[in-house]
């Protein structure tokens, strides 16, 4: 509960200033990094779209893939160029698979745990 008080006085004091025409604290800033992007967005957007359509292809079998790659990431929009490119790959590999007969897990596409390599 105190530390509750103590955060509404520091609000108060806070709030008295800015009414009191003094300058408001400036707020703490950090630096977050972005790795560039060496995709332009139409190539990032067309790798993306090609996922897509080889999931509604296929189904199931290239949603366990998806899922796998974009484990801990939103979507396959959150993941960076060469995990995108790497997912697409995959997805490739695992089309010939699915033609050939192949089950995925003897063409190394699944692994055996996620987040794993």
């Amino acid at each position: 509960m105190a530390l509750n008080e103590d955060r509404l006085q520091e609000l108060a004091q806070r709030l008295a200033r800015a009414m009191d025409g003094g300058q408001p604290e400036r707020p703490v800033l950090r630096l977050v990094e972005s790795r560039p992007s060496r995709m332009d967005a139409i190539t990032r957007e067309s790798h993306c779209r090609m996922i897509r359509h080889m999931r509604r292809r296929w189904g199931h079998d290239m949603q366990m893939i998806i899922d796998q790659a974009c484990f801990g990431v939103p979507g396959i929009e959150g993941l960076d160029d060469d995990a995108l490119i790497e997912l697409h790959r995959d997805l490739e590999r695992a089309q010939d698979c699915i033609r050939d007969g192949v089950s995925f897990e003897d063409a190394g596409l699944l692994r055996s745990r996620y987040g794993y390599q």
